[in-house]
């Protein structure tokens, strides 16, 4: 992201709240889209496993997605309970017994908890994708347009 410069002069000139919004709005949704990316990247790999990489590799893939996890999960949990679908609350609801439960025991008890947690991981991404884009949605008609009366919602 660019560093902005301010002048003294730029201190006094007010700026339209709906500017510093959609400027503070855009460095959210950026920050947010590269913490999902990253998750992306370590759930494709999980899931398209077909053998089994050994116990360091699958260790590290593990400590990756339940670091990963934890911050979707904060931003799943972010979401208002009465805004939430059931996807979003059944996954924070799994993702906490993922995480107390931790692998079975067996061979292929750790192998079976990595591609689990990238499942939820996966869900969590989704979750918090739509909530994202139903939020751009809801503001659409205001940006873009500082200094005109905001559009009606169906003039689109």
């Amino acid at each position: 992201m660019d560093a902005i410069e301010l002048s003294p002069q730029d201190l006094d000139t007010p700026v339209p709240a709906i500017e510093v919004a959609g400027a503070l709005l855009r460095a959210t949704v950026a920050l947010e889209k590269a913490a999902e990316e990253a998750a992306e990247r370590d759930i494709n790999r999980v899931l398209r496993m077909k053998h089994h990489p050994g116990n360091v590799e699958l260790a590290k893939l593990t400590d990756r997605l339940l670091t990963r996890g934890d911050g979707l999960s904060g931003g799943v949990d972010a979401i208002p309970v009465a805004e939430r679908d059931a996807r979003a609350t059944g996954v924070c609801e799994t993702w906490e017994r993922l995480k107390a439960d931790g692998p079975e025991d067996g061979p292929l008890g750790t192998w079976s908890y990595t591609r689990h947690l990238a499942l939820t991981a996966r869900d969590m991404v989704r979750a918090l994708r739509e909530r994202r884009a139903a939020q751009l949605r809801s503001i659409a008609p205001f940006v873009g347009r500082p200094d005109l009366p905001p559009l009606a919602p169906d003039a689109r």
